[in-house]
């Protein structure tokens, strides 16, 4: 019972914009996903009909066009840091066919040519020309790796992603650090992605001056929701592969894009947060105490990333200890806002420069 209550705080906070925020925004305009946008209603038309023909059968609809056919849907599955990834797990979870059919069109309308290359990539089968890595020792060659410097000339923001793909030394370099990366344990590797992915959320600002990118914070969201696909739907190995592989991929260029800034796990232990008292019934109650209130609780983006750090610590708490539950801590005293958006005088991570 209180693991249905705890969720339900969340979900009465997001139900407003759940269904909203795939096709809209909060004024009713549609996003902007560029060239394509004018599709959107087109797809979202096929789509539900699609449901019809599969007699309501939402989940071989989905497994059908992401992993079959000319142009699987799962490379446009991560567009925009998972959005579509995040609409299917919510579709999964609260046993919604229309946010399964939100999250088919908007991996249709913003089909990603240079994820499909990348993660076909032919080198990906022969694995690394040493040993395997863990992902942080991966991220750790990444932060040093000259082949990225340069590539976002106008500064942070994975909007630019664009900018790696163009670049042949920084793709290629993408594809070199995909290698190593072992795939043969899916479930400890989902682990280690889940803990790293927290350090790059809260523990990439600089010492004493707390600061949260938005791309990044975004990033233990797309790991909840790979592991929720995975555990529910994906039943083929080499789905699950490619789409573990994608998950990776997109961490990597959120990595890149966010100019590789220091990590430091460090920031996630202090005092405050080494409490006895501190526990995820208090941030409930913090939510609970404050829903009507205007700032970070009408903030989805923050919503959504406490509650993916809720629901990986359910799931990986055993292993990662309070890792989960101090990153939440962090966001509910510290956040003030995102930053990562390329915009003048926002506050900077710990960028190496």
């Amino acid at each position: 019972m209180a693991a249905q209550g705890s969720r339900a705080v969340f979900d009465s906070l997001l139900a407003q914009t759940h269904v909203q925020h795939a096709l809209l925004q909060p004024d009713d305009r549609y996003n902007e996903i560029p060239f394509t946008c004018r599709f959107q209603r087109a797809f979202m038309t096929f789509f539900s009909m699609e449901n019809g023909r599969y007699a309501g059968n939402t989940k071989a609809l989905a497994i059908s066009h992401l992993f079959i056919g000319d142009a699987p849907l799962i490379y446009g599955l991560f567009s925009d840091i998972g959005r579509p990834l995040t609409l299917l797990s919510d579709g999964i979870e609260l046993r919604t066919a229309i946010l399964v059919m939100q999250s088919l069109t908007l991996a249709a309308v913003d089909w990603m040519e240079p994820m499909h290359e990348l993660l076909t990539d032919s080198q990906l089968a022969a694995g690394p020309s040493a040993e395997y890595l863990s992902p942080e020792e991966i991220l750790s060659r990444v932060a040093y790796d000259g082949r990225f410097s340069g590539v976002m000339k106008g500064g942070p923001g994975f909007h630019e992603v664009s900018n790696v793909f163009s670049d042949p030394t920084a793709k290629a370099a993408i594809v070199e650090y995909m290698q190593y990366l072992d795939t043969r344990d899916l479930d400890l590797l989902l682990q280690q992605i889940a803990a790293l992915s927290v350090l790059l959320a809260c523990a990439t600002h600089k010492p004493g001056q707390p600061a949260f990118d938005f791309f990044l914070g975004r990033l233990p969201t797309c790991v909840n929701s790979t592991r929720v696909i995975l555990e529910s739907w994906v039943e083929d190995e080499g789905h699950k592969v490619l789409l573990v592989r994608g998950l990776w991929l997109v961490l990597l260029l959120a990595y890149a894009t966010q100019l590789r800034p220091v990590i430091d796990g460090k920031l996630l232990v202090s005092r405050e947060l080494a409490e006895e008292n501190r526990s995820w019934e208090t941030i409930y109650d913090d939510l609970r105490s404050q829903a009507a209130a205007e700032g970070r609780h009408r903030d989805f983006q923050f919503l959504r990333a406490v509650r993916s750090l809720r629901e990986l610590s359910k799931a990986y708490e055993p292993v990662h200890g309070r890792l989960y539950l101090h990153a939440a801590c962090k966001l509910m005293s510290q956040w003030r806002g995102w930053t990562g958006l390329g915009i003048s005088r926002e506050a900077m991570l710990n960028i190496r420069l």
